[in-house]
């Protein structure tokens, strides 16, 4: 193989791919990439056999092949070269030659035919959505999926089509047990059920979109959800396993509607913070006619209270809340107020923005 490439388009390639590659992985193969050169494109592939990554590049073919070369030492190679062109070379015993100006690189690859395969991304129906709304979708909900281990079915994102006023919408739901984010995105989605994609793979195609490509195509073939666009190819296995049903936790009789100020509320919890990081992150709401004051601590850490106006006509109500995942979702909403849905200290409460009916936020409260 022979193939000339310019460093800018390469390099952002190779970034993209780091954070799949295994570098201490048992097998050695995974630390690598495999690179194939034909039709004027370069495609570059990386795996950890639960997500692979295509990334499709301009180059000019000399002389058609693939090679098969360690992801991170290539990566800061390149990263350091000061031309912007670069010729990339084939040699005997898979050795790869690196030529750019007066640099000539020499490193040991790996047989090609060791690599993986790539799985097969053709033969399936595919639908289309706007890359920034599926960004925000990722965004709003991954942050809810459970990080332990043992609950495998609750690690990921629920990702299901659904109809609502006689519309089709992509849904993503994510839970850890204690808190469960739901979004919808109208988009004409086609899958026959609904699949589980692992966090990490969302994380990981979050970098992959982060160059603002407009529409992406997705489609599930055999267990893997695959996500496509123009320059960038994501394989992503599904996690096996029954979602719960998540309808069940979402209230539908809160009839105490508190609308806050997100920033002024956002400000008044990040200094409860200071004392609830000491004492198990709990804090307690006492919610009255126009103010929310918010107390936390106790004799041995401190305390704080503070009062938040806000818009609220009915009866007192109080309920304790883990401050930690109120901020969570806070931060990632845009609103400049927001709402808050309660029933009694003992059922959980939800969060809106006050703009918009296509996400929500369910917390369960606390017992200090």
């Amino acid at each position: 193989m022979k193939i000339v490439l310019e460093k800018n388009l390469f390099q952002t390639s190779l970034a993209k791919i780091q954070g799949i590659v295994e570098r201490r992985s048992t097998i050695p193969i995974l630390s690598n990439i495999l690179i194939t050169g034909e039709n004027n494109t370069v495609d570059i592939v990386a795996t950890d056999l639960e997500i692979g990554v295509k990334e499709i590049t301009k180059a000019t073919i000399i002389e058609k092949g693939t090679i098969c070369i360690p992801a991170r030492k290539i990566y800061d190679m390149v990263r350091e070269l000061s031309e912007n062109q670069l010729e990339i070379q084939g040699a005997q015993n898979f050795w790869i030659s690196i030529h750019s100006g007066k640099t000539i690189f020499n490193l040991p690859g790996l047989d090609p035919k060791e690599f993986p395969n790539f799985p097969e991304t053709e033969g399936v129906d595919y639908f289309n959505l706007n890359s920034n709304d599926l960004l925000e979708m990722i965004e709003k909900t991954v942050f809810s999926a459970s990080t332990e281990e043992s609950r495998f079915n609750l690690n990921g994102v629920y990702m299901e089509n659904i109809i609502k006023e006689e519309k089709k919408f992509l849904r993503m739901v994510a839970t850890d047990g204690h808190r469960l984010s739901l979004i919808d995105k109208e988009a004409e989605a086609i899958l026959e059920r609904g699949i589980i994609l692992p966090r990490r793979g969302f994380s990981e195609l979050r970098k992959i979109l982060g160059d603002g490509e407009t529409n992406v195509a997705i489609s599930r073939k055999n267990n893997n959800c695959i996500f496509k666009t123009e320059k960038s190819i994501v394989v992503i296995r599904l996690l096996e396993g029954e979602f719960p049903d998540y309808q069940q936790v979402i209230p539908t009789s809160n009839d105490k509607q508190i609308v806050i100020d997100r920033k002024n509320f956002v400000g008044c919890l990040r200094r409860a913070n200071v004392i609830a990081s000491e004492k198990g992150e709990g804090v307690k709401f006492s919610i009255k006619e126009g103010k929310m004051e918010i107390h936390t601590g106790g004799p041995d850490v401190g305390e704080v209270k503070e009062e938040v106006e806000i818009n609220y006509e009915g009866e007192p109500v109080s309920i304790s809340f883990n401050i930690k995942y109120i901020l969570d979702v806070l931060n990632i909403l845009e609103t400049e107020k927001i709402r808050l849905e309660l029933k009694e200290e003992s059922s959980a409460g939800v969060i809106k923005p006050t703009e918009g009916e296509n996400y929500l936020y369910v917390i369960m409260p606390m017992r200090l």
